[in-house]
């Protein structure tokens, strides 16, 4: 069995997860709004592509950290 067959989500699909119904579904601003606030450091685990990620830049701002693995 080839690597790519054995891959759960390939990189090459990552795209997908990113759209505007899911973000309609979960709106990663108001799912994790009430617990980040500016300065903050984050810890995103299991990030993928970063679709929560990017967002929690964002609401820590300049002074925070969002830490994705």
């Amino acid at each position: 069995m080839t690597d790519k067959k054995r891959r759960i989500c390939p990189v090459e699909k990552a795209r997908i997860l990113d759209n505007i119904i899911r973000r309609w579904l979960q709106n990663p601003r108001k799912i994790l709004g009430p617990y980040i606030e500016e300065g903050m450091t984050v810890l995103d685990i299991g990030c993928g592509p970063g679709f929560f990620s990017i967002d929690m830049a964002k609401m820590v701002g300049k002074a925070g950290r969002v830490i994705a693995s």
